[in-house]
């Protein structure tokens, strides 16, 4: 049946229950009145669309009609009471609901001809802002040293590092090429503990570029300094109490190397071969530089932006709080673990490992989507506040950069976004930005010091 003009139902009896996590249960009684008039309504719409013997189209009496679809007809009824209830209620009630979670007790009384129902509805929440103009933030004063350039550039370098076998002991900065068996107790690691990681119990062969700040395991690179190729070490390795997989926490474990090569890292000179390898014929050091140069500044302003918006929502978030929508956290929630799975398993993560810290990751995947969800509430409660809105011109244009990363023809694109409702979530989204953005536009700045850059480089031979 076809939706008509709506018209709130008079007289109607609502009980709205307020629960936590922004749920509610409305108890609705739609009076006798309504829903004969309903009953009336939806008994001449079949008549005028179905064909009875006897009865010219359109002509049937009602009580034939109802005779003859008599269930249909109480089907649709249960419907348009229901919907056009909801409406009234949520109108009548000044509700903002953001779904509708279950339909229970429905019940058409035989005594006084009325129907009733309860609703179980999911709110937006209900706070009041804070003052949001003004927000004190710090941030650092953009400045772009020789030192950051410099920096830059030894990376650079190092990108195009060769390694060279050399004879002699391996110290830090070298790469070693090893493999080793793991034990435990005297045992191979792979039957006195079958489920441990795969690579504890046995590598046959893998690169490790030793560092005196970052580690493999406990102790590990401290262990192969001085080695020498061919040389066999026996590694005593003690794990952490929080060492990610539960069965080896705190224990020793043994690892058997064996030396295969000791590798020299070699980072290029900055002279006109590698300037011209790295940027043409037409790069001098001088236009390097430069480049480089303004490539940090733009990273500083991003990380700026960052930082101002990072700042402006802790400064709200400590000011306000509510409830939320847990099944809207929980959808959230659901996606951020769906994407870390995910991130994990291209990084060759195991699916069993996984599931050992599947608990960590969903509690990291909660706290952030409630993060998320708040900042949302909060944001779109500012756009309404301040009549924010989104231009069509700029919703065309991020829909057309988005058409550009996906390589797909602009209408083409378009079209598929109308269907799947993406445009609709992509307003949504600029609405969000241009209230944080508004945010950040009515800031109070306090300039500090600029931020140094360091580099985490510890190879000689890259000095």
């Amino acid at each position: 049946m076809p939706d008509g003009i709506f018209s709130p139902f008079q007289a109607m009896n609502i009980n709205v229950e307020h629960q936590p996590n922004c749920r509610a249960i409305a108890h609705i009684r739609v009076p006798a009145e309504e829903v004969a008039k309903q009953r009336n309504t939806i008994t001449a719409y079949f008549a005028s669309q179905v064909r009875l013997p006897g009865f010219r189209p359109g002509k049937a009496p009602a009580a034939a009609v109802q005779k003859r679809f008599g269930d249909d007809i109480r089907s649709e009824l249960e419907k348009q009471l229901i919907n056009d209830g909801l409406r009234t209620a949520i109108k009548n009630e000044g509700l903002e609901v953001l779904n509708i979670l279950s339909v229970t007790d429905k019940i058409l009384h035989e005594t006084d001809k009325s129907f009733s129902f309860s609703a179980e509805m999911s709110l937006a929440p209900k706070f009041e802002l804070p003052e949001y103009k003004g927000i004190p933030v710090k941030l650092p004063r953009i400045e772009v040293t020789d030192a950051d350039v410099d920096h830059d550039i030894l990376h650079l370098r190092e990108r195009y590092a060769s390694f060279d076998d050399i004879d002699t002991p391996a110290a830090n900065g070298n790469a070693v090429v090893l493999g080793f068996t793991g034990s435990l107790d005297g045992q191979p690691l792979a039957e006195a503990m079958p489920d441990a990681p795969e690579h504890l119990k046995k590598i046959e062969e893998n690169w490790f570029l030793l560092d005196a700040e970052e580690d493999f395991l406990p102790g590990f690179y401290a262990g192969l300094v001085g080695i020498t190729k061919d040389e066999q070490r026996t590694l005593s390795i003690t794990l952490a109490d929080d060492f990610a997989f539960e069965g080896l926490r705190g224990k020793t474990i043994e690892l058997a190397v064996t030396c295969k090569g000791v590798k020299d890292k070699v980072v290029p000179a900055l002279d006109e071969e590698f300037i011209k390898k790295i940027g043409g014929g037409e790069m001098t050091e001088e236009t390097l530089r430069s480049e480089i140069k303004e490539a940090i500044r733009r990273r500083k302003e991003q990380s700026r932006e960052t930082a101002k918006s990072n700042q402006v929502i802790a400064h709200i978030f400590e000011k306000v709080e509510f409830d939320l929508p847990q099944e809207i956290v929980n959808r959230e929630a659901q996606r951020r673990t769906n994407d870390i799975a995910s991130r994990a398993m291209q990084q060759g993560i195991s699916q069993e490992d996984l599931l050992k810290q599947q608990d960590e990751i969903l509690n990291s995947a909660t706290n952030q989507a409630r993060m998320s969800v708040k900042s949302e509430f909060i944001l779109g409660q500012i756009a309404k506040k301040e009549g924010l809105t989104v231009t069509e011109q700029q919703l065309t244009y991020a829909l057309a950069n988005m058409a550009a990363r996906q390589n797909k023809p602009v209408k083409k694109f378009m079209a598929e976004a109308q269907k799947s409702g993406t445009i609709d979530h992509m307003r949504d989204n600029l609405l969000l930005e241009s209230a944080l953005q508004f945010l950040k536009d009515n800031a109070q700045v306090e300039e500090t010091e600029p931020e140094a850059e360091h580099c985490d480089t510890h190879s000689p031979a890259a000095a």
